[in-house]
This record gives C-alpha cells, sequence and structure tokens, in this order.
C-alpha cells in the first residue's frame, strides 16, 4: 500500500511537471507569434516559393519524412512518411501515424502506430520565416473504422 501511495505521488508529481511544461509552452508559442503563421496568404502568392510545415523548433522544413505534431508532449507523430503531391497549394501522403491514445492515461499509455494512413497539409500562410502549411489531416485506421486526426498551426492572439 505504501508503494502504490509512493508510485502515484510519483506520477502525480510527473503530471504536474508536465502541465507547468505545457502550458509554459503554449504561453511562449503565443508570445513568439513572430515563428508562427501571421496571415494566410494566397496560394497564387507562393508559386515561387517552397512552402514547408513548421518543426517543434519553429523552423520550416520541406517533406519531412518524420514530424513531432503535438510539440508540449510527442504524443502526436508522423513516421516513415512518403509524400505523393506537396506544391503551393498542399502536400497528400502516406504516413505511419502515432498518436498516445491515453488509456487509461497519457503518462502510462504507450504510443499507438496506424500504418497506412493519409496526410494532407493545406493552407499557406506566411511568416518572417518564410511560406509554410498551416493545417493538418491525418486518417488512419482503428479496427474497422477510419477516424480523422486534425491539428492547426495557426495562433490566435490573446487580447
Amino acid at each position: 500500500m505504501r508503494e502504490r501511495r509512493r508510485r502515484l505521488r510519483r506520477w502525480g508529481s510527473v503530471l504536474l511537471i508536465a502541465g507547468i511544461v505545457s502550458v509554459a509552452m503554449i504561453v511562449g508559442v503565443r508570445n513568439a507569434g513572430s515563428s508562427l503563421p501571421s496571415s494566410a496568404a494566397p496560394s497564387s502568392a507562393l508559386s515561387n516559393t517552397r512552402v514547408g510545415v513548421v518543426t517543434c523548433s519553429g523552423s520550416s522544413i520541406v517533406r519531412p519524412r518524420t514530424l513531432v505534431v503535438s510539440c508540449a508532449d510527442a504524443n502526436t507523430i508522423l513516421t516513415s512518411t512518403q509524400w505523393t503531391t506537396w506544391n503551393a497549394n498542399g502536400a497528400t501522403g502516406t504516413t505511419t501515424f502515432g498518436m498516445n491514445l491515453c488509456t487509461p492515461y497519457c503518462a502510462a499509455s504507450p504510443i499507438s502506430y496506424f500504418p497506412r494512413s493519409s496526410v494532407r497539409l493545406y493552407a499557406s500562410a506566411t511568416s518572417p520565416h518564410g511560406a509554410f502549411f498551416s493545417e493538418l489531416v491525418v486518417r488512419y485506421n482503428v479496427g474497422n473504422k477510419v477516424k480523422t486526426f486534425d491539428f492547426s498551426w495557426k495562433v490566435t492572439t490573446v487580447r
């Protein structure tokens, strides 16, 4: 019983620290808007530009094979990605989609991988660091059901 309480306290501390780090990262991202989309740009304005995707470090890369999507906890990732199209209008391909299903809870759950998932990037945006896609959609199979994961790199300003 004593050992169980110790483990629960330890996990509670880990979750508290993870929460604090997540909040700090969110506040940091909101205050560092210069490295994230400032405005949506029409695709014609980006036709001669290499459009990338934002990484956790804030840089923009083109056609990544691996991409951590949720930077705060790395609970969502694309691996072994094969891009079939990549232009100023969007990018499509196939990937192995990894996501923490948080069963029984996130800290104790491993990443579950879903091979042969489809991935789509769209909504070109610009920042002082270049052009990149601000929206992501992944379609993956769980059993016999197709599920969709949506993610946005858009940052809203708190006023």
